[in-house]
């Protein structure tokens, strides 16, 4: 499986308005450039619904939208929402009797669709402070990754931050964090001998 593509290469930002009824559909979407830029009608869906049909839909395409920011919502939601889309995480507000503290829970049988659940009436400052345990706590591998990126990040001084954000992105989306060792580590083979095939003298005829 190649899980490097030039749509992967970079994530997407999405962008997401509250609209209204004047709006065709539930949710409109466009593209500018690197990012896509959402409108959704409350009225028809729920904000946690349509970022979440929105990574979806993004994710079948080959994209992995990397940070959601919520424009004209309240900055703690927007807070909340930014941090848990680092982690490809959606984010729900649940009244589930299930749903006692923040958690992160998978969808289904793929741990790399997993949600950041919130009970309702959760103080959103708390349930942001809360967010890194709970991903540990669900994703224990993928968190000790990247806290392994990070601290590469820090001793590489900056010269290949995009790199290891590609890395960690991957490793988020796959679950399979030896896969993507190795296709990366694949792919800096290739270049050093590309680099050594041009740098070769030519041989006299």
């Amino acid at each position: 499986m190649t899980l490097l593509t030039r749509r992967r290469l970079s994530g997407v930002s999405l962008r997401v308005h509250r609209g209204d009824s004047a709006q065709s559909t539930a949710i409109t979407l466009r593209r500018e450039g690197q990012s896509c830029i959402a409108a959704y009608d409350p009225e028809r869906i729920s904000l946690d619904a349509a970022t979440m049909l929105i990574r979806m839909l993004s994710s079948s395409e080959g994209e992995i939208i990397s940070e959601v920011v919520l424009d004209d919502h309240d900055p703690a939601l927007a807070a909340l929402y930014h941090a848990a889309s680092k982690l490809l995480l959606d984010v729900e507000i649940t009244d589930g009797p299930r749903i006692t503290c923040p958690t992160v829970r998978a969808r289904g049988q793929d741990p790399a669709r997993a949600t950041y659940f919130i009970p309702q009436g959760w103080d959103l400052t708390d349930a942001l402070d809360e967010l890194p345990a709970a991903f540990t706590d669900a994703r224990p591998e993928a968190a000790r990754n990247l806290k392994l990126i990070e601290r590469a990040k820090k001793d590489s001084e900056g010269k290949i931050d995009h790199a290891l954000d590609i890395v960690a992105m991957l490793i988020l989306e796959t679950d399979d964090p030896d896969s993507v060792y190795d296709e990366m580590l694949s792919l800096f083979d290739e270049g050093r001998s590309e680099e050594t095939t041009v740098d070769a003298p030519a041989t006299a005829a």
